[in-house]
């Protein structure tokens, strides 16, 4: 591998970006910063390679040793609402999500295997317009009766639309069985916290009803799941009977009885999907070896959720946890995705969540080596987890006055990422004094490296990028492509046309910002 040496600087300063209208503003985006009363500083602060001062990094094809595998999100709630409004509402959503170009062009959909509840014995899943959403339909109601094929409409439609807009990896996974296999007769968790809610007899039978429904997708609707996850949260014992959403607590025995039962009812119907596990809130996984059957599972999923790790000493809570996740993926030969993320309850401003949301990527990529992140909800009620701003609260028939939803500042935050780290670029090493405020991906199918920076911090910073190891101006110029989301601009942008092997600028505070190098290869 050739080695360039570069010396040349260029300074730039991001100050004098020019702000880019896209798609979904409302309004011209500002070329200088004003006050705001309403932003907060951050509630802690981890600095971007230092905690304070200017920021001097070398950049070199030094590769983590995974493939990127693109972003998503899990359908469930937000999908059992949003398939159900009217047709251009729809249409938006579906567009601003999943289409490439105008969109964020979410790849990876993971798609809810509703258990279905007893509506005669759980009515809180059905008498508010949060639980209508939550309650997610099943394909079997009863044992005794046939599948329901027509069950599930909204979702599935959100489903289709992400398919026909581009998505193409595709994830089943279950939060219960249903309501007549369990113990309590509620899919939302056992009569007793803390216990498993899965009848032992029916353990068989919970890997027939998946994989059936797995089946029936691609044979109905030509939807081949890549992968099948038949556990959430399931050692975290928060489920009870009585809650307004799907749960269901296993322990780690009954784990492996179910994966084996699952693998051979994949193989009995000639299915092709693998088995992953096990989408751990707390990514606990160091007991996994240790499982029956564990060698069944083709991946490890996790839950990446930016506020559960903050236990005093934030950074070395991550390094801890996203390292054991990181060192079971490799022990165990496997891959390990971030499979659910979000702010959850994380307290701070809308933006400043959205600065914790990008810092919880650049650690999941850069300490656990994840090969894919997929949000929880691109749409909440509340806003909280949401990319999209849309009214709320309505129930079903959905009969509501037609507001076009708008994207919010995170939706732009996050196309920096959907946009410049493609599926199948390869994401970089990067120096130990910088994991918690930067990432960097090499795309060589577009001969594009592109690095990743977070400043959480009050203060302006000088940011001064060093490649080393790089081909540059191959097959046309390298050029430098900044752009820039704040709580003040959106993704604005600024091409500059020469470079010759340092880029130097100015970053402002409670910033995210992402360098692009053009026509580089390694």
């Amino acid at each position: 591998m050739l080695r360039v040496s570069l010396n040349a600087l260029l300074v730039l300063s991001l100050l004098e970006i020019a702000a880019v209208p896209r798609p979904g503003d409302a309004a011209p985006q500002p070329t200088k910063r004003a006050p705001q009363p309403d932003l907060k500083p951050p509630i802690e602060v981890l600095g971007t390679c230092q905690n304070s001062g200017a920021i001097n990094t070398t950049i070199s094809p030094s590769f983590i040793g995974t493939t990127w595998r693109g972003w998503g999100t899990s359908l469930a709630w937000f999908a059992n609402y949003v398939g159900g409004l009217p047709q251009r509402e729809l249409t938006t959503i579906l567009d601003l999500l999943f289409e490439p170009v105008n969109g964020l062009g979410l790849n990876i959909v993971r798609y809810n295997i509703g258990g279905g509840n007893n509506r005669t014995l759980s009515p809180q899943f059905y008498t508010n317009t949060e639980s209508d959403w939550r309650g997610m339909p099943g394909f079997k109601p009863t044992k005794a009766g046939p599948y329901d094929w027509s069950a599930d409409e909204r979702q599935r439609n959100v489903l289709q639309g992400a398919k026909e807009r581009g998505a193409n990896v595709f994830e089943a996974f279950s939060n219960s069985p249903p309501w007549w296999m369990t113990y309590s007769g509620d899919v939302a968790g056992a009569l007793k916290r803390r216990r498993t809610n899965l009848r032992r007899e029916y353990e068989g039978a919970f890997a027939d009803y998946l994989t059936t429904v797995v089946a029936q997708f691609a044979k109905r609707w030509g939807v081949t799941f890549d992968s099948l996850e038949p556990f959430n949260e399931a050692l975290e014992r928060f489920w009870g009977a009585g809650a307004d959403h799907e749960g269901c607590t296993f322990n780690p025995p009954e784990m492996g009885r179910v994966i084996k039962h699952m693998s051979d009812s994949l193989k009995a119907k000639g299915l092709k999907t693998k088995l992953v596990g096990v989408d751990s809130w707390y990514g606990e996984t160091s007991w996994l070896p240790a499982m029956a059957n564990h060698e069944l599972l083709t991946r490890i999923n996790v839950h990446s959720y930016v506020n559960k790790y903050d236990n005093g000493n934030a950074a070395a809570s991550y390094e801890e946890k996203f390292g054991t996740i990181r060192d079971t993926g490799k022990q165990l030969g496997r891959e390990v995705w971030v499979s659910e993320a979000g702010p959850l309850s994380k307290r701070g401003s809308f933006w400043d969540l959205s600065l914790y949301v990008a810092r919880n990527v650049i650690e999941s990529i850069n300490i656990m080596e994840a090969s894919a992140y997929v949000i929880w909800q691109a749409y909440d009620f509340g806003s909280h987890w949401s990319f999209i701003r849309f009214p709320s609260y309505y129930r079903p028939p959905y009969d509501f006055k037609l507001i076009q939803p708008k994207v919010n500042r995170r939706f732009w935050l996050f196309k920096h990422f959907t946009l410049l780290a493609k599926p199948g670029s390869k994401p970089i090493k990067i120096g130990s004094s910088c994991i918690h405020g930067m990432s960097a991906f090499y795309n060589p199918r577009e001969a594009q490296l592109t690095v990743f920076i977070v400043n959480q911090q009050a203060e302006d910073r000088r940011v001064t990028l060093n490649l080393e190891g790089f081909k540059t101006n191959l097959g046309g110029r390298t050029t430098v492509v900044f752009r820039r989301t704040s709580a003040f601009t959106n993704f604005s942008k600024r091409v500059y046309a020469r470079f010759r092997g340092r880029a130097s600028f100015k970053m402002w505070g409670q910033t995210f910002v992402s360098v692009t190098f053009t026509n580089v290869s390694i």
